[in-house]
């Protein structure tokens, strides 16, 4: 089984990214839980979903404690991810330092992506789709169709420059 855990702000589509990357694992042929997670509900407080997938049904139904990938969309809220030794971290960010490694971690831009799109503002830029294309093509768990085909069924407004922003990402996200 496979534990995801999506961490942001509220205002960069952390729930939503969870929404399609439920669908994503879904319309792969996986069982899937998603799990949204977030407080007072206004723009720029802690968000987070979690998303466990695997081959056969899920059973377990507590709160994920250790995550095998963690994707991270403000680097202020690192400290929340519940990420296992040996895991898999993506950054939203292109200025990220490592001193000691015992992880994977891949960074990539999705804040100037999505800025470059005009998907949110300067103050909050919504990332969502923009970082699941760095995921997609990090775990090739699906196909990015697969993605484009949820994006499309979940975002109505902007669906092209949403699918325009995770191509960007899928292009550029690298390994650290």
């Amino acid at each position: 089984m496979k534990q995801i855990g999506l961490h942001g702000r509220g205002g960069q589509g952390v729930v939503v990214a969870g929404e399609i990357l439920a669908q994503c694992y879904f319309d792969s042929g996986k069982y899937v839980q998603f799990m949204p997670s977030y407080g007072a509900e206004r723009r720029g407080s802690p968000s987070h979903s979690y998303i466990r997938t695997d081959n056969n049904k899920i059973y377990q139904r507590y709160e994920i404690e250790e995550e095998d990938i963690s994707v991270i969309f403000s680097l202020s809220v690192i400290d929340t991810a519940k990420l296992r030794e040996n895991g898999t971290l993506i950054i939203n960010g292109s200025n990220f330092k490592v001193k000691e490694k015992k992880i994977d971690i891949y960074t990539v831009d999705a804040n100037a992506i999505a800025l470059s799109l005009g998907l949110g503002s300067p103050a909050i830029p919504i990332i969502n789709t923009t970082i699941l294309g760095a995921y997609c093509k990090v775990t090739n768990d699906f196909s990015f169709d697969i993605l484009v085909n949820a994006i499309k069924s979940k975002i109505d407004k902007k669906a092209d420059l949403n699918i325009e922003g995770a191509r960007l990402a899928y292009d550029s996200v690298r390994y650290l």
